[in-house]
C-alpha cells in the first residue's frame, strides 16, 4: 500500500529548497576571511505535466501488484482457516471413534475373559478361547490405528496453527 501511495504522490508537484554555506579562496591566508564566505539558496520546482502517461502506468502497476498481494494473503488466510476447521473436525471425530472403540474393546475383552474362565472349568474348548483372543487382538489393533490417526491429525493441526499449539490435557489421563 505504501508503494501505491508513493505512486500517487508522484502526480503532485514538488518544491524544494537547496542551500549551502562554504568558503572560497585562492590563497590559504584568505580562506577564513569574511569576503571568502559564500552562501547560496536555490529553489526548485518540479511539475509532472508531461509524465502523466508514465505515472499512470506506474500507478496501475503498483495497484495491480498490491491487489495480487492482497489476493494471495486472503487465499492464505482462507486456506489456513479451512485446514484448522478440517483438522479440528477430524480430531473430534477420531476422539469419538476412539471412545467407541475402547468400549468395544472392553466388551471383547469381557468375552475373552469369560471364554477363558469357561475353558478353565472345562465348559468350552480351546478354539472358542482362541477366537475370542483373536477378536480382542483385532479390536486392540483397530484402537491403535485410531490412536495413530488421531496423533497424525493432531500434528497436522499443530502445524496448521503455526506450531507450539497444545490441546488441553484431560485431568483423568
Amino acid at each position: 500500500m505504501k508503494r501505491v501511495d508513493a505512486a500517487k504522490a508522484a502526480f503532485y508537484p514538488s518544491f524544494d529548497i537547496k542551500a549551502f554555506f562554504g568558503f572560497n579562496a585562492l590563497d590559504l591566508s584568505q580562506l577564513f576571511l569574511h569576503a571568502s564566505q559564500q552562501i547560496n539558496i536555490a529553489p526548485g520546482l518540479y511539475l509532472p505535466v508531461f509524465d502523466s502517461g508514465r505515472l499512470n502506468a506506474s500507478l496501475g502497476g503498483e495497484r495491480a501488484s498490491s491487489n495480487a498481494t492482497i489476493l494471495q494473503y486472503n487465499q492464505a488466510v482462507l486456506n489456513a482457516v479451512r485446514d484448522v476447521a478440517q483438522n479440528g473436525s477430524a480430531l473430534k471425530d477420531l476422539s469419538e471413534r476412539t471412545a467407541m472403540q475402547q468400549k468395544k474393546l472392553q466388551d471383547v475383552r469381557f468375552v475373552f475373559d469369560s471364554a477363558s474362565a469357561r475353558y478353565g472349568r472345562g465348559l468350552v474348548d480351546r478354539l472358542q478361547v482362541e477366537e475370542a483372543r483373536e477378536s480382542a487382538i483385532q479390536e486392540q489393533l483397530a484402537l491403535l490405528e485410531l490412536t495413530g490417526q488421531s496423533l497424525q491429525t493432531s500434528i497436522a493441526l499443530t502445524k496448521t496453527l503455526g506450531g507450539g499449539y497444545q490441546a488441553a490435557v484431560d485431568a483423568q489421563s
